[in-house]
């Protein structure tokens, strides 16, 4: 593609959340428009997008659809159309997710705290590496080769769901075993050739069971990288 748009990086990193990634593509596909216009020159980068979004709107189902394309020419304005289309809802979406998190977040937290129930809280420190650990596991899983895309989706559904449930102090911590059980699963089948990823999931495990190991009163801390029988 000869315009500066639609990278190799942008495509291959885009999120497993399919509202996200609907928001990321319109969102580039907004800005190439408004760059290069009807410009001519482009024709072959706009069929390219063209049928990159219509592959994306196929292989995650989804119910809207492009003008259709005539090449050499589709529709730019029509697709845009679609496309902004499709980001208000998905924006909303995300909204209304995020909102609802927030609202189960902080009820969870106040039952805790006046329930007497036990709260498990990291220090900034410990929280500010979680976050980032997160971030370097999603990396590591959406470029790994061994791993197939089955086995990717339901490590990154996974993993968003135990970063919504995991907080600077929180009550719960379910979707955390079930990420670490699903890790296990994938650690168990490539061992060393997935090291890199193996390394910070044990690593995040270390940090969330210590946490909750100290809180129980618990002094013999178990071993993470033995739960997902990487030794």
């Amino acid at each position: 593609m000869k315009s500066q748009f639609f990278s190799r990086e942008l495509i291959a990193q885009l999120p497993e959340d399919t509202d996200e990634a609907i928001v990321t593509l319109a969102t580039e596909y907004h800005r190439m428009v408004s760059s290069l216009g009807g410009s001519r020159d482009f024709d072959h980068d706009f069929l390219e997008v063209y049928a990159l979004i219509d592959a994306f709107i196929a292989s995650r189902e989804l119910t809207f659809r492009l003008p259709p394309a005539t090449p050499p020419n589709i529709d730019r304005q029509g697709v845009l159309g679609e496309l902004i289309s499709a980001k208000n809802s998905a924006e909303q979406r995300i909204y209304q997710r995020d909102a609802k998190a927030h609202f189960e977040s902080k009820s969870d937290e106040y039952r805790a705290l006046l329930s007497k129930a036990p709260t498990y809280e990291f220090s900034d420190d410990e929280f500010t590496r979680l976050q980032l650990l997160v971030s370097e596991i999603r990396s590591e899983i959406q470029k790994a080769v061994l791993i197939t895309e089955d086995h990717k989706r339901r490590l990154l559904r996974r993993l968003e769901a135990m970063q919504a449930e995991l907080h600077k102090k929180t009550s719960e911590i379910d979707r955390f075993w079930g990420f670490i059980a699903e890790a296990g699963i994938v650690a168990r089948k490539f061992g060393e050739d997935l090291k890199p990823l193996n390394d910070r999931v044990v690593e995040l495990g270390k940090i969330v069971t210590a946490v909750i190991m100290t809180k129980e009163g618990i002094q013999a801390l178990p071993e993470i990288a033995k739960i997902l029988q990487l030794k």
